[in-house]
């Protein structure tokens, strides 16, 4: 026998017409794909979610590097900085900020905010700053005498709209060591989201000028957010494990312009803790689901067993014509491979599908849901009140709005290979089975 033959009697053993081996093949099949669907699912969703959450960290909030001063400076060295960074090849722009914390206040409530002082321009300057922060409210301008920009929820709380008047308690340092508060009066001229409420409920935004002033030193720490060409480029275990080597460079060159005063900080080491529980997430939820594919595996095994008990005839004629054990073996290796493979385009596709349109899933899910919550609460009604909760699978309030998706082809190949690779194995133990059977025991039953 050659492999050729192998492979054609492996195809013929698999998708013969008989029904109950059709049947059973059928389901080992059905069930490697059913399997692989939420794998699928997991590795895109949660690629996506990670990206775009990283994302609007890294574009409205830590910049992609961070100059963090140890004690304030002149208004002059901060731009002479700003301006020597600004100029090296690869920065895209640097954006001096003011931040520090205060308690904002109306008629209608209060809440602490983290109150980030940044240069009027950050809208026209910085293109991903503007992707990512969507204009709920009036309009980012930060020009003018008070103007104030505030995160949604924050806005939320207060019950402030554009145009309304907020107070921002601060404080000061003051004889013997004490600390006076500071009131200041702000007009709202815009309300902001990230898409990421997380981000919204701390940030307000305040001139620079005006956060020199209201922010003293001693209270808020001084930096230069720096926005560089390839900011995944920096050393981290999510997007590169690796270094980019002309990044590297970069934040060499950004390092050399600091002096002992400054430290500088990527947008990994910021916010190190948050990234790495997304990755450990991640990695958990995969491991489950491939846990489900190695039990679905099974069922390539079981039903190899069977087709090996209905073959025993075939597999007799075929080992006294001259086939050795090995290729008995093979068949029904290459058995399982064929079954991986339909199993894994099967369940690939359909998680690709269930993966692009898994925000209208996760809503007709949730529509229906309330549906038979609603009339099961109507059905109630004649015995008493009864209050019908509000379902929801995927709150907003600590997620993104929407779930993003990221198609990784890496990752499809990686997914699709392990089904393949589990059902061969599965297939590999009847299949020794299949190779120990002697015609003369079969001839005799026969």
């Amino acid at each position: 026998m050659t492999i050729k033959s192998c492979v054609y009697l492996a195809a013929r053993m698999l998708f013969g017409r008989r029904e109950g081996q059709r049947g059973r093949i059928r389901s080992a099949i059905i069930a490697v794909g059913l399997s692989l669907v939420p794998l699928v699912v997991v590795l895109q969703v949660s690629d996506g979610m990670i990206q775009g959450i990283t994302s609007r960290f890294i574009e409205t909030g830590t910049y992609h590097l961070q100059a963090i001063g140890r004690e304030d400076v002149s208004s002059q060295q901060l731009q002479e900085l700003q301006q020597r960074l600004s100029l090296l090849p690869g920065v895209t722009a640097t954006i001096p900020e003011r931040q520090g914390i205060g308690l904002l206040y109306s008629d209608s409530g209060r809440t602490g905010a983290t109150v980030r002082a940044v240069a009027p321009e950050i809208w026209q300057i910085d293109p991903g700053f503007r992707t990512y922060m969507e204009v709920q409210a009036g309009s980012f301008d930060l020009h003018g005498e008070s103007p104030i920009v505030l995160g949604s929820q924050i806005a939320r709380r207060l019950q402030a709209a554009p145009g309304d008047v907020i107070r921002l308690l601060t404080v000061r340092p003051g004889p013997g060591g004490a600390f006076l508060p500071r009131v200041s009066s702000f007009t709202v001229s815009g309300i902001v989201s990230t898409g990421y409420q997380d981000l919204d409920r701390l940030w307000v935004y305040i001139p620079l000028q005006r956060g020199l002033q209201v922010l003293a030193p001693g209270t808020a720490r001084q930096i230069i957010g720096i926005k560089i060409d390839n900011p995944y480029g920096i050393q981290n275990p999510i997007f590169s494990p690796r270094p980019d080597p002309a990044t590297a460079a970069l934040v060499r060159s950004i390092r050399g312009e600091l002096d002992a005063s400054w430290r500088l900080f990527s947008w990994y080491d910021l916010e190190r803790s948050r990234y790495m529980s997304f990755l450990t997430t991640k990695n958990l939820l995969v491991f489950i689901m491939a846990l489900i594919v190695c039990v679905a595996a099974v069922n390539i095994s079981s039903a190899m067993v069977m087709l090996i008990i209905e073959k025993r005839p075939e597999i007799a004629i075929l080992k006294s014509v001259g086939a050795t054990p090995n290729m008995i073996a093979l068949v029904f290796v290459l058995c399982g491979f064929f079954a991986g493979v339909v199993g894994a385009l099967t369940g690939t596709a359909l998680g690709l599908l269930a993966s692009v349109n898994v925000n209208q899933i996760l809503a007709g899910i949730e529509w229906l849901l309330n549906l038979v919550a609603e009339g099961g609460g109507a059905l109630l009604a004649p015995f008493g009140a009864v209050e019908v909760p509000q379902v929801s699978l995927f709150h907003s309030e600590y997620y993104l709005e929407q779930l993003p998706v990221s198609i990784s082809l890496a990752e499809l190949i990686i997914a699709a290979s392990l089904a393949i690779g589990l059902s061969s194995l599965a297939a590999w133990i009847p299949a020794r089975r299949a190779a120990a059977i002697r015609p003369i025991d079969v001839m005799r039953k026969h």
